[in-house]
């Protein structure tokens, strides 16, 4: 083969080699809600997930085993925003002076417009205190399946490429 006709070759080549690397590996495919522990160094949860979806964290705050439920919408930054919180009654460590809509209902005591804004979250897991995450309205993990005292962040990641093996 003629040089004139190698050149155009090599290049339609390594066109196509470096438009599969990027769709292999680099172009963004989806966002993943993770759950990480810290110490072990391993992923323990993931599932997908996009802006708009709804998080509810449940835990069993006090002494008293009064029930807390945290509700969160994911934000286009991919982070999580605080929207309500409903407890069963004020007490130690219940934010009781938020300036936000407050009302009662079934029993509970809901904080709203809350707003608050979290890139990732921290947590020192408890099998006897954190409960269960639901994802617009299903359970998709229990904290009490980790160890006592896990160490775990809450994150969500850009998950890029076709080739990553992350499904």
């Amino acid at each position: 083969m003629n040089k004139k006709k190698t050149l155009p070759l090599l290049f339609c080549l390594g066109a196509a080699l470096a438009l599969l690397l990027y769709l292999g590996f680099f172009v963004p495919r989806g966002r993943r809600f993770q759950l990480y522990d810290r110490v072990r160094e391993q992923v323990v949860f993931s599932t997908a997930i996009q802006t708009g979806d709804k998080l509810r964290l449940e835990i069993e705050h006090s002494f008293e085993h009064i029930p807390w439920f945290e509700y969160y919408t994911v934000t286009e930054e991919g982070g999580f925003n605080l929207d309500s919180i409903a407890v069963a009654g004020y007490g130690a460590g219940i934010p009781a002076e938020m300036d936000v809509p407050t009302r009662v209902e079934d029993g509970l005591v809901w904080m709203e417009e809350i707003n608050s804004y979290f890139p990732v979250f921290s947590w020192i897991t408890s099998a006897t205190y954190m409960k269960g995450l639901c994802l617009n309205g299903t359970e998709v993990f229990d904290f009490r399946s980790l160890p006592d005292a896990s160490r775990i962040r809450g994150e969500i990641i850009t998950v890029r490429g076709y080739l990553t093996g992350v499904r």
